[in-house]
């Protein structure tokens, strides 16, 4: 038995996933197993993983199969009492496992604690402390977007949901059940999970002390965005929402999809999807709203 589960769900970015390893070599906290879920890559990963970090616990998905269900696979196979998820395009410092431990035995109460993610090329520029949804449209407000991630040392931030690395309470997810993986396969995976287990009365935190650094653009902007996000980005929101949202909340959610959809279709001009992206919103939208159990790739 360990104290806690490292799990990272990867697909294609060997040498990214490489680096995060190491960065974890440097870990101030020691008492971990690290999980590998690699949803089928083709780049060498397998022979990387077993040649270098032979150690690890590797699992390999004979075919794609998104994300949520690599996260639902680690959670499966750890033996930790917590889960620190984190993404394989991020590296960790080395105190952040040590620091979010520390946390979140001392509040039994908190069901899932987060780093700050800090930009890998901007170290000292937030990316993303978590995440609250608005009242009414039920938009995404990513928090303190922007800020010297220094200046959110000491804080401790209440949220709804997190991306790209957290720590559950193993106990919590016992408790509300694993994502379902083929309804939300991807983009709001984790945030599900997350949202389910707050509503159970846990906290969801971000730690303003412990930080990683995640690989990413800053200036890509909507261009991030290619027909499988686009599809995603809308089809993902509406499940989530009317799965876990009171009546109420649901109702304002749905009058707002008409502003949702006109966005995203901005989105999709700025970004220079054409048609294709036209289509794989739309898409999104009707499977959304009918609720298909299948894994689209467009």
């Amino acid at each position: 038995m360990v104290k806690v589960s490292v799990a990272i769900p990867t697909y294609n970015r060997k040498e990214k996933l490489r680096r995060l390893l190491y960065s974890l070599k440097e870990s101030t906290f020691k008492d971990f197993e690290i999980i590998v879920v690699d949803d089928a890559s083709t780049d060498g990963t397998e022979e990387m993983i077993k040649n270098e970090f032979p150690y690890v616990k590797y699992i390999k998905h004979s075919k794609p199969t998104l994300v949520a269900k690599s996260r639902n696979d680690a959670i499966e196979a750890s033996e930790g009492d917590f889960i620190f998820f984190v993404d394989d395009d991020n590296v960790v410092e080395p105190d952040t496992i040590e620091k979010l431990v520390k946390f979140i035995e001392t509040d039994e109460n908190v069901g899932t604690v987060a780093p700050v993610t800090c930009y890998y090329s901007l170290p000292d520029k937030v990316m993303y402390a978590g995440a609250v949804f608005s009242r009414f449209m039920r938009r995404t407000i990513s928090l303190y977007s922007g800020f010297p991630c220094k200046s959110l040392e000491g804080k401790v931030i209440e949220v709804d949901v997190f991306a790209n690395s957290y720590m559950f309470r193993k106990e919590a997810i016992m408790k509300s059940g694993l994502i379902p993986w083929k309804r939300i396969p991807w983009n709001g995976e984790d945030g599900y999970l997350q949202y389910k287990i707050k509503k159970m009365g846990f906290r969801n935190v971000t730690l303003g002390s412990a930080r990683v650094y995640h690989d990413v653009d800053p200036k890509e902007g909507v261009k991030r965005y290619n027909e499988m996000r686009l599809y995603y980005a809308i089809k993902s929101k509406i499940i989530f929402h009317r799965d876990l949202d009171p009546f109420s909340k649901k109702i304002t959610f749905y009058f707002s999809l008409p502003i949702y959809i006109s966005y995203w279709l901005y989105v999709v001009n700025k970004a220079g999807r054409g048609m294709r992206g036209i289509k794989a919103v739309i898409q999104g939208l009707v499977d959304g709203i009918m609720n298909p159990e299948n894994n689209r790739y467009i």
